[in-house]
């Protein structure tokens, strides 16, 4: 086996390359494994939320994104009936009142060469297969260049999105997987999509959406998914992207659009609330801890928030020389004390809210009230409370929308 690391981590994507970067500036030997060379494609929304921006500036990212992303500064809702609003990225006093779509292909390299230039090692080609405890350490078992492999390390940082096989051969997989279902596509000579993103809910059938995020004037990743089947959901998520490209509201903006690529489906895990996030002597981040928002399916962001909690709390583990499951059981707080509550509400709202009886005039009442729309857009964004949008004085608005019927 070849040297031991003091942090191996296995997954190069958001998180991965996080917590492998802030790792690397504390002057870690870090160990950064991915089963593919980069660049390579990712199969995502690529859209990068203001959240994920500020941590990607602390990394020294933000020239590189000015320059290389294409950046929106606001959102576009359609619900069902077709009503649009239009919202600003709101103001933070943390992040910046704008966001960027740039696809994987680029994102996850950049994230991965900033992790280098600050010192971390890069391994492809790497497939993890298993992990074996050691004597003060942990080693990933798997195969390079077709033939067994070990890499050890003190401590372990998995990040391999929501694939389970190999959390399962450690005992780190949830008893129960909450999957949503989504394809997206490439398209260029679209006309008339603006600098918004486009978060679309007509054209397809409930609990499910459609996307539209600009990469350029004229290009987007356009995508659909659904969150659970129902007898209107069409068999995959390729076939509800196909659905919605045809629907009434959407068809004009692919008149003479030309794919760029195939249609390809992913899995979405957002099962974070009752996942677990630590093993002995590994962090869990990103899709791997379930970390993809159940309402907006975001995940870029968390990845990348979690990727940098993981690299703290891996710090202080060292710091103190302990590497007890009380010691690792910190960083599983801290993440508790950001997320748990967001999901177990985000649930909730996408219960209430994501039908056919209240989405239309959920909207309507964001459009009357301007408030409410940013108030949409902050939970989306995860800058509010969600339990916001089930106050009373929400919902009585709510239904003061549908009982005035539409305008």
């Amino acid at each position: 086996m070849s040297r031991i690391s003091d942090v191996v981590v296995v997954g190069a994507g958001p998180g991965g390359s996080a917590a492998a970067a802030a790792l690397a500036r504390a002057g870690l030997d870090v160990l950064l494994l991915d089963k593919a060379e980069f660049p390579r494609d990712k199969t995502c929304g690529d859209a990068l939320s203001p959240v994920g921006v500020t941590v990607l500036r602390g990394f020294g990212l933000g020239e590189t994104l000015e320059k290389g992303a294409f950046r929106f500064d606001g959102i576009r809702i359609t619900a069902p009936n077709g009503r649009t609003i239009v919202t600003a990225v709101p103001p933070h006093e943390e992040h910046p009142a704008h966001g960027y779509v740039v696809p994987r292909n680029d994102l996850d390299d950049w994230i991965r060469q900033a992790a280098i230039r600050l010192g971390a090692r890069f391994e492809g080609g790497f497939h993890a297969r298993g992990f074996q405890q050691a004597e003060g350490g942990i080693t990933v078992r798997g195969e390079a260049g077709g033939r067994p492999a070990e890499r050890g390390a003190r401590l372990a940082v998995v990040a391999t999105g929501a694939s389970l096989p190999l959390l399962a051969s450690a005992g780190l997989a949830p008893r129960r997987v909450n999957y949503s279902q989504a394809a997206r596509a490439y398209f260029e000579g679209m006309h008339g999509i603006g600098r918004d993103l486009h978060i679309r809910f007509d054209g397809v059938p409930l609990p499910g959406y459609a996307w539209i995020f600009p990469i350029s004037d004229s290009s987007a990743n356009v995508g659909a998914g659904f969150y659970r089947r129902t007898r209107r959901t069409p068999p995959t998520a390729a076939a509800m992207l196909r659905a919605f490209m045809e629907s009434r509201g959407a068809r004009q903006l692919f008149e003479g659009a030309r794919p760029v690529g195939p249609v390809r489906g992913y899995p979405l895990r957002t099962d974070f609330h009752r996942s677990p996030s630590i093993g002995p002597r590994t962090l869990l981040v990103g899709e791997a801890a379930g970390l993809v928002n159940p309402f907006t399916g975001e995940g870029i962001d968390y990845a990348l928030e979690s990727g940098r909690m993981a690299g703290e709390a891996a710090l202080a583990i060292f710091r103190d020389g302990d590497f007890s499951p009380r010691s690792l059981a910190r960083y599983d707080r801290a993440l508790r004390a950001r997320y748990q509550r967001l999901f177990v509400l985000t649930y909730r709202l996408r219960a209430v809210y994501m039908n056919s009886l209240l989405l239309d005039p959920f909207i309507h009442a964001c459009d009357r009230w301007p408030d409410l729309a940013r108030l949409l857009v902050e939970i989306m964004l995860a800058y509010q409370d969600p339990a916001k949008a089930l106050r009373p004085s929400v919902l009585v608005r709510v239904l003061r929308a549908a009982l005035s019927g539409p305008r």
